[in-house]
């Protein structure tokens, strides 16, 4: 037994261990350690486990309702996970067009073996770098969801300014862009209050003070009471 299941595939690649572990009710995905990295219900695979994605979803729905024509969607995930939300999406947007950048081949192999991602055309899944990916890009996207985490947490480069003025410059007008970011317990204090990461206030920053000095950037956060994330959008109007 291990983390509540049996360990039914376990791969090692250059970044660590890949661990895909399932009991009678669930399947996870595991990055070389206890912290979740997905999960499906076995018997309810289109049921989102965490609130977080329930709430990228809910924004996505959203901007998409927003759109005044039916011209199709073109989103850009950064970070696949078991590719639970890239799933969802695909069911619920029929309109939706949706690039998936992972880092790892063998999380993608895992998504689609495992985890039940659709192998269809309107889901492209791309393994590369984010950050580099991005720099490179010649696209435009109307939705950009970064949701990237390691076996530590949130990646330290994805706080970088450079990657965040990629990201803006990628973004379609009007477009959406929603980041999955992490809070931490402050040890320090009684009540046992979370504070944001370093990685996570800097990328805050950048985008309140994008907000402040550009009209057409409005910025919302949406603090997740049930884990320590918190999301961000940021609406290009």
């Amino acid at each position: 037994m291990k983390y509540d299941g049996v360990t039914i595939h376990s791969v090692r690649d250059e970044f660590g261990l890949i661990e895909v572990v399932e009991n009678r009710i669930t399947r996870k995905l595991y990055f070389d350690s206890p912290i979740e990295q997905s999960c499906i219900f076995k018997n309810a695979p289109m049921t989102l486990n965490f609130e977080y994605q329930e709430k990228i979803i809910e924004r996505i729905h959203a901007f998409a309702l927003s759109k005044k024509t039916n011209q199709p969607i073109r989103a850009l995930m950064l970070g696949l996970g078991g590719g639970t939300m890239a799933q969802h999406l695909f069911h619920t947007l029929p309109n939706l067009q949706i690039t998936v950048v992972e880092l790892r081949q063998a999380v993608i192999d895992c998504a689609y073996q495992y985890f039940q991602l659709p192998d269809e055309p309107e889901i492209e899944a791309v393994q590369a770098d984010a950050l580099e990916f991005i720099k490179e890009n010649e696209h435009l996207y109307d939705v950009i969801i970064v949701d990237i985490f390691d076996a530590q947490g949130m990646p330290s480069a994805l706080s970088d300014i450079q990657f965040q003025n990629n990201l803006w410059q990628s973004l379609n007008s009007p477009g959406l862009l929603i980041f999955n970011l992490w809070y931490q317990w402050d040890a320090k204090q009684a009540n046992g209050k979370p504070v944001p990461t370093e990685e996570t206030q800097q990328v805050l920053e950048f985008w309140q003070t994008l907000s402040n000095e550009n009209t057409d950037c409005i910025l919302n956060r949406y603090n997740i009471q049930s884990s320590q994330n918190l999301i961000i959008e940021a609406l290009k109007k």
